[in-house]
């Protein structure tokens, strides 16, 4: 089993792939420029694929054997907002803001989705109303994530209309302001809005309401992730500009049923999180240290907490932490072990959930501005989480 870890740091225009668990640097690939946004998204043939906002292309990046780029497909000019596959792996959807001018009525705003062929690279592009696009991909079908609406474009049908503003063929309204999405088992289409946790079935293409579940503590979520049983995610309540009293909670959820799960993790600034099939990891930004909480995802509840010290330049009261170094995490896809990097420091923390301590160190060659990105790849792994992180 040929596990990589790949180490995306966008303000040096590189990306890092190491041996693991040996940590062994495979290769840096320099270059490219990626898209925090839409993130990376492993398949289960070895490949990563992100999007290069520079050279405004989706790359594809085999991690097996020597590393290497082996397919780039042109996207449009835009900001990436989202990167989805269908669970065959054959077509990738790529979801992007056009760019506006900031007077320009919000209702007016459009966006775009780019159907990529997998195995040519070929891109198809239409046109959707949406200032902010998200998406899933169930089956044959892209759902759109608009504004207050969810909708359905069959993947053949872009495919075939590239450069049109194509109808949706089924539609379905929302809570407002609609961010953190996932396609889950059985057609299910999951969406991140003020109202809840909006469930969707997508049956025959076609969109059909199941659900609202209230978000059960304080506060939304607004990044949701998912296994094969559960919709992982934790909601934040963030009154003002204090967040050192930011309040965050994990929140764990049964699509078929709506059944919750939650957890308190702590006060601070908590950007994303990673997920197995085992732990959820979170690492919350607090004055007096960083530290990184773990909770099952059978039970939903805290197993441990792994202090790590504050970061040179890292969140401080009283400023923004949206512009301080910060840290990112991912986790092996079976549990252990998590990474943690330090933005500005060039260091990821190699963190054992089951021991609750800090195993290792790996050195970038370069200093993760920003924190970076980074994700594991398993050739061979079913990934149950479509969408890019």
């Amino acid at each position: 089993m040929e596990a990589r870890l790949v180490v995306a740091d966008a303000a040096a225009g590189s990306v890092h792939v190491y041996a693991i668990p040996s940590n062994e640097k495979l290769t840096t690939i320099t270059g490219r420029t990626f898209a925090d946004h839409s993130g990376m998204l492993p398949l289960r043939d070895g490949r990563l694929l992100f999007v290069d906002e520079a050279n405004h292309e989706l790359v594809a990046l085999q991690t097996r054997g020597k590393p290497k780029i082996v397919g780039t497909a042109k996207l449009p000019e835009g900001e990436a907002t989202h990167l989805a596959v269908d669970e065959s792996g054959r077509y990738a959807v790529v979801a992007a803001a056009e760019e506006h001018d900031h007077e320009q009525a919000q209702e007016e705003a459009h966006g775009l989705l780019t159907v990529v062929d997998l195995t040519t690279y070929t891109p198809a592009t239409i046109e959707v109303d949406s200032a902010h696009p998200g998406i899933m991909v169930s089956g044959d079908t892209v759902v759109h994530r608009g504004d207050g609406v969810l909708e359905t474009f069959p993947i053949a049908d872009i495919v075939a209309n590239p450069g049109a503003h194509l109808e949706p063929t089924s539609t379905l309204s929302t809570g407002a302001n609609g961010h953190g999405e996932a396609a889950h088992a059985n057609g299910l289409a999951l969406g991140a809005t003020d109202a809840g946790l909006e469930t969707a079935r997508v049956v025959g293409g076609t969109l059909q309401r199941v659900r609202t579940v209230a978000w059960p503590t304080p506060g939304r979520a607004s990044y949701v992730r998912v296994t094969k049983e559960k919709l992982v995610t934790y909601t934040s309540d963030r009154p003002g500009d204090d967040w050192p009293n930011w309040r965050n909670d994990a929140l764990a959820v049964i699509p078929e049923t709506g059944a919750t799960t939650t957890a308190a993790l702590g006060n601070g600034f908590l950007f994303r999180h990673a997920l197995s099939s085992r732990y959820a990891g979170y690492v919350l930004h607090q004055p007096a240290g960083d530290q990184v909480a773990f909770t099952s995802v059978k039970t939903g509840q805290v197993t441990a907490r792994v202090a790590l010290p504050s970061l040179p330049g890292g969140p401080a009261p009283g400023q923004s932490p949206w512009e301080a170094q910060i840290r990112r995490i991912t986790m092996d896809p079976f549990g252990a072990p998590a990474y943690v990097s330090g933005g500005g420091t060039g260091k990821i923390s190699v963190i054992s959930p089951d021991l609750g301590r800090v195993v290792g160190t790996i050195t970038t060659p370069t200093s993760l501005d920003g924190g970076g990105a980074l994700t594991v790849v398993v050739p061979g792994h079913d990934v149950p989480d479509r969408i890019g992180r």
